[in-house]
């Protein structure tokens, strides 16, 4: 509609304005629209003199008036359902295209343009503001129980073991086992192997409970199962190299950042066909099947 000029590159070249406005008129009802609506941290109020700010109490809110309205210097203080308390800017920013009805949201940049000493100290901020989002994101819990029952117990888990698992994730506790904190590693995996669905015997009769194991652990259970003995001065027991060619699989010899295989694989066949997951199928082919059975005859 002309409110850009198009460019001889590809692109184009548009004339926009920035703008900062409020986000609530009065005190929000809940703390929960506070945390979906703001995404501006803000100074701790406490940190300006007194009589800067002005305080009121709402139900689970409490706002930090300047000058006894609410505007976008106002300060919100909410504790999310993690019990960390949060301070938030009653401010929305964003950029608008001129002669045009577009506009979106312009992200805050706390990082200076100029290579100053602070601008490692707040590279620093950032990155932990970072690794703090993706921990406490919705999804990381239920990511996180999914993938330890996968490689724990099956690759299918039912989607009450995974509520199971990513609560005990998220509370930090199961049973008497955990710290109470978020995240604890000693809760989540003591439901991931202690609930009905890794315990049950009944299971053992599924046959699409349960998982493949790898061609290294096999290889290993093998000679652990057969009780081999080094019979030479070599503390280290060398295997045929690359083992990865021969059987599939060989420690620290993945050829992605994703390990050997990929956990929504589906593989072909009957499971594949149920829409079942089977990552270490991934694998599994006659060749390396044949190489697997001919090495393990090999030690006998």
């Amino acid at each position: 509609n002309g409110a850009c000029t198009p460019l001889e590159e590809g692109g184009c070249l548009c004339s926009t304005s920035a703008f900062e406005g409020k986000v609530f008129n009065e005190m929000p009802t809940r703390a929960e629209d506070v945390l979906s609506n703001l995404y501006i941290g803000a100074y701790d109020p406490s940190s300006f003199d007194e009589g800067t700010y002005t305080i009121e109490e709402g139900d689970g809110v409490r706002a930090y008036l300047v000058d006894n309205e609410y505007s976008s210097n106002t300060v919100f203080e909410v504790t999310n359902a993690h019990g960390r308390t949060r301070l938030l800017k009653n401010s929305k920013q964003f950029v608008r295209i001129d002669g045009s009805g577009f506009s979106f949201r312009s992200a805050p940049s706390f990082m200076s343009i100029l290579n100053e000493e602070a601008s490692l100290r707040d590279a620093r901020y950032e990155v932990d503001a970072t690794i703090d989002h993706l921990l406490y994101h919705p999804n990381t819990a239920p990511f996180m129980a999914t993938r330890l029952i996968q490689r724990f117990v099956t690759s299918n888990p039912t989607p009450d073991y995974v509520k199971t698992v990513a609560t005990a994730f998220k509370t930090g506790k199961y049973d008497n086992f955990g710290s109470g904190k978020y995240g604890d590693i000693a809760a989540t995996i003591s439901a991931v192997l202690l609930e009905p669905d890794a315990l049950s015997v009944v299971l053992d009769v599924d046959p699409f409970h349960g998982s493949i194991r790898e061609p290294l652990l096999k290889t290993i259970a093998f000679m652990r199962s057969m009780e081999l003995e080094l019979i030479t001065e070599k503390k280290v027991l060398e295997l045929a190299y690359p083992l990865k060619n021969k059987i599939g699989q060989m420690a620290h010899s993945f050829d992605t950042v994703f390990s050997f295989f990929l956990p929504e694989n589906i593989p072909t066949g009957k499971p594949g066909a149920a829409m079942l997951y089977s990552p270490e199928a991934m694998l599994v082919d006659m060749p390396k099947v044949t190489g697997l059975l001919n090495g393990l005859y090999s030690t006998i």
